[in-house]
């Protein structure tokens, strides 16, 4: 009979729980909503109660679809980024400070200063940002001294849940190659950032690969889970890892775009990667020993929402097959049409917050059909500004393709056309993390034999050939984009007081 893995996926408006069964097929699912404190303009936090009493309520919905003792063991895919402190009992003692949260930019100076943006990409493959946790637990440090003075460990949100399952503290090579104090060529924490920063090693916790059994369900947990006691915890990754594992990028090369609200371009390597511009960062991959170099930008789906929102007044699937169709009419091009997606500033390839989103390039022929061709374009080419370097690195010339902007018809031809790449569509588009956690667990428990199980689990669909005379048409066509971005750059911080 049948053994299961329970995935939990705890992400920033909810947490999905679903089952898998030693097959890698899905067979139940449940998420249970949450939500954030948004204030002060840009400081973010959640409570870790909600967090765990949606892990309560969705264990307990799916673990209802199977039979008794057939549960192998339990993993996580998480929010990365986040700063929890805990005290030696494992009490929270301030909410969270989520990814998004980006009141420590003073804190981040300080750290340029000190480390030195250089060294500080050398060690932890990252840029140095108050979107990760060091520079986070150094604003707690110098504006809440007593919480600091009383924080025993300082925890992700997936190993919060880890310990409340297990009684151990642990975090994953992934999830702490986010925080800008792991030395991603060691897969350790970094002591020479520690003692750099004034940060005591020891508040960070353990960190080991991410198919680790970290210990079992305990008695209290179970009895307000409704997961056996004794079931074995793997630690599992952040989700950013785990899409990876989801999207199948589980050897060296496997290039991949994921397309939410935000979007990444990524592929595994087993060394860092840095580019020229250092548009990409690299996380230690879910992978035991493999990296996972990537791009991310800001507003990709959200623009798409924004657009739909905005011209349609929804954003309703049929209002995006809409956008699609009319997009479909207007040539390779959008008849000199540019759309620099910058609706929340911009990370890769320009990291530039101040950078706004802009339609270049309209006259009085310039049609509605253009706006729409012009903003997937827009997508494309800004990903593909970083894409390109990472192809240079791998022999891989197909690009999975996952996420809910994945399913847009449309948006998949003009991404293989603007890549050179052949793009893979999968069975799953939005499932991706809780694949990813599921089979860390699976391997971690034995009850996968490896993670090439992941091709069953979800297999590709769909691939769009890329029509490399319009390819080429792109490289030019992304060249003026970027010009365009340039000529704008210094006009932007002056536009950002209006409105």
């Amino acid at each position: 009979m049948s053994k299961y893995i329970l995935a939990h996926d705890l992400g920033t408006s909810g947490n999905k729980a679903t089952l898998f069964d030693d097959e890698g097929k899905m067979v139940a699912s449940a998420v249970y909503p949450y939500s954030m404190k948004v204030f002060n303009g840009n400081w973010a936090e959640q409570n870790p109660q909600d967090w765990w009493n949606a892990v309560c309520y969705s264990s307990r919905s799916v673990l209802a679809s199977i039979p008794p003792g057939k549960l192998a063991g339990v993993s996580f895919s998480g929010q990365m980024m986040g700063c929890l402190c805990v005290d030696c009992n494992g009490e929270p003692l301030h909410d969270a400070l989520i990814y998004c949260d980006q009141r420590s930019d003073v804190q981040e100076k300080k750290f340029i200063e000190k480390m030195g943006f250089q060294n500080i990409f050398t060690i932890t493959g990252h840029r140095p940002s108050s979107s990760y946790s060091l520079t986070k637990l150094l604003w707690i440090k110098e504006n809440l001294p007593d919480v600091y003075a009383k924080t025993n460990k300082v925890l992700q949100a997936k190993d919060y849940m880890n310990f409340l399952l297990t009684g151990n503290m642990f975090t994953d090579w992934n999830d702490a190659s986010g925080t800008n104090a792991f030395d991603i060529r060691t897969f350790s924490w970094s002591q020479e950032i520690l003692d750099g920063m004034g940060i005591k090693g020891t508040l960070f916790p353990d960190a080991v690969p991410s198919h680790t059994v970290i210990g079992r369900v305990s008695k209290k947990a179970s009895e307000v889970t409704g997961i056996p006691a004794g079931t074995p915890v793997v630690v599992g990754s952040g989700d950013g890892g785990s899409a990876s594992m989801g999207a199948a990028s589980i050897s060296f090369g496997k290039p991949y775009c994921y397309m939410g609200s935000s979007s990444w371009v990524s592929i595994a390597l087993d060394r860092p990667f840095k580019d020229k511009m250092d548009s990409a960062f690299n996380w230690a991959h879910p992978v035991q020993g493999m990296y996972q170099p990537c791009a991310t930008m800001q507003t990709a789906g959200s623009a798409i929402s924004w657009f739909c929102q905005t011209f349609f007044g929804s954003t309703e699937g049929k209002d995006l097959d809409h956008m699609g169709a009319l997009a479909e009419t207007s040539p390779t091009g959008a008849n000199g049409l540019y759309f620099l997606p910058y609706l929340l500033g911009e990370r890769s390839p320009w990291w530039d917050s101040h950078a706004q989103g802009t339609f270049v390039g309209m006259n009085l022929n310039t049609s509605f059909s253009d706006f729409c061709r012009s903003v997937f374009e827009g997508i494309a080419m800004n990903l593909n500004a970083s894409l390109k370097f990472m192809l240079g690195a791998v022999p891989d010339r197909s690009l999975m393709f996952i996420g809910g902007g994945a399913q847009g018809k449309a948006l998949r031809r003009i991404l293989a056309d603007v890549s050179g790449c052949t793009v893979q569509i999968p069975k799953y588009l939005t499932e991706a993390t809780s694949m990813g956690a599921a089979l860390l667990g699976g391997v971690g428990t034995g009850i996968y034999k490896d993670y090439s199980i992941i091709e069953k689990m979800n297999p590709i669909v769909e691939t769009i050939e890329p029509d490399m005379e319009k390819h080429e048409f792109y490289k030019k066509h992304s060249e003026n984009m970027a010009g365009a971005y340039q000529s704008l750059k210094q006009w932007y911080p002056q536009n950002m007081h209006i409105g």
